[in-house]
């Protein structure tokens, strides 16, 4: 009778063990769906970040505000390209995978001075981009990075190339910061930027009836 006491006792430790990982599974599973269903929803306060940092690399005040209906997007979301696309795929991450991610990405101690130094080098570039985006030469695409829309010099495309280094480096800062990811920052510096633009600068905005971002000439 001992022994069957025993095999029983033991039979219900392991059970219950086995019980306890299927649990902890499921909630790592679930965690990233919850986060990233409130990605959404602070876009506008990355928004307001971003134009925070855009009047520090312009050195002036915003020309206008925009909003995601100026550019064809639903108020307060963005289309399945970009953001939705990322966010279906991040929900098929752990919790713990996503974490790591962002701690190899920045260390967290690095990340305030290393964003200052970016600041200051996108704010000290800036006169030469207007100068380029004046020139109709490249254009703001809604990815958040600069494109060619003519034939740029090696000097021009060294240039461009660096700003956008500088670009995609900020992003990822500020989405390991934010805890959001890295296309709403982008977005988010996007929308900021259109606010410094000039009249006849390439940029993007979205068509809904054929899903795709089209090139124009900003009209306000």
């Amino acid at each position: 009778m001992g022994r069957r006491q025993t095999g029983v006792v033991m039979v219900a430790i392991v059970w219950t063990a086995f019980s306890g990982c299927l649990q902890t599974k499921s909630e790592v599973d679930v965690k990233p769906v919850d986060i990233n269903l409130n990605i959404t929803g602070r876009l506008e306060l990355v928004i307001t970040d971003a134009r925070k940092e855009e009047q520090k690399i312009t050195g002036s005040a915003p020309k206008r505000t925009v909003r995601p209906v100026d550019i064809g997007l639903p108020a307060g979301s963005a289309p399945t390209s970009t953001a939705e696309a990322l966010t279906r795929l991040a929900n098929r991450r752990t919790q713990t995978a996503r974490l790591m991610l962002v701690a190899e990405i920045y260390p967290v101690a690095d990340s305030g001075n290393r964003k200052d130094q970016l600041i200051q080098q996108m704010s000290a570039r800036h006169p030469q981009i207007a100068a380029l985006l004046d020139s109709q030469l490249v254009g703001e695409q809604h990815n958040g990075y600069l494109a060619a829309r003519g034939s740029l010099s090696a000097q021009q495309q060294a240039l461009m190339d660096a700003e956008n280094a500088d670009r995609a480096e900020l992003y990822k800062i500020e989405a390991a910061e934010k805890g959001t990811s890295v296309d709403q920052v982008t977005l988010a510096y996007y929308m900021a930027r259109l606010e410094h633009v000039n009249k006849g600068n390439w940029v993007e905005r979205y068509n809904k009836a054929t899903g795709t971002w089209e090139w124009f000439q900003w009209d306000r």
